[in-house]
């Protein structure tokens, strides 16, 4: 017999709350197992200095004013969200972003009918007192977008893509950022 069977003839003989004790208390044990398992959540601040002291102290190089920046801008701002100074800056993020995109996929006229855009970042985590790079590294991320006859179609398009890509890039620099500092703060 099969383990489902064998269970479900088990069970159907409790009563429809011992059913539900019962259920209810393997989840229990299963939460208890993997709280014991040293999972600790990235914000967690336990005996060490949490990663939120360290978030609270990098000011994010501003992108220069060009109109050619749109994407540096939107990396800048997606960091943003989450490094958010608290106090006088220990540390500095400079942040160079480049995207491309190219048509991933042709219709039947020939035109193209999906793009995809590509997203490059290279940081570097500067310390302010050292005057030195701590941390440097890249990030990348991609993302596709339906191409359309409008041009304005397509461009609204391509912005709300840029707007992805530099989310997702900015949690990957945030993750980095975290792994660095982690065994320091230890």
């Amino acid at each position: 017999m099969f383990p489902e069977k064998s269970l479900i003839l088990l069970f159907s003989n409790f009563p429809k709350y011992a059913r539900i004790i019962v259920v209810l208390g393997c989840i229990n044990m299963v939460g208890m197992g993997l709280s014991g398992c040293g999972f600790e959540p990235l914000y967690g601040e336990r005996a060490a200095r949490g990663l939120s002291s360290l978030f609270s102290t990098i000011q994010i190089q501003r992108p220069a004013k060009n109109p050619n920046n749109d994407v540096n801008r939107a990396v800048y701002n997606a960091l943003a969200k989450t490094l958010k100074l608290e106090s006088k800056p220990r540390y500095r993020l400079d942040v160079i972003a480049g995207g491309n995109k190219e048509g991933v996929l042709m219709d039947n006229n020939s035109r193209e009918a999906r793009t995809r855009y590509m997203l490059k970042v290279h940081y570097s985590l500067y310390d302010i007192k050292e005057g030195a790079i701590v941390t440097s590294g890249s990030a990348s991320s991609s993302t596709s977008f339906n191409v359309n006859v409008s041009e304005y179609a397509n461009l609204v398009a391509l912005e709300s893509a840029e707007a992805r890509a530099a989310k997702a890039v900015a949690e990957k620099i945030v993750m980095k950022l975290a792994s660095w500092y982690r065994p320091m703060a230890q």
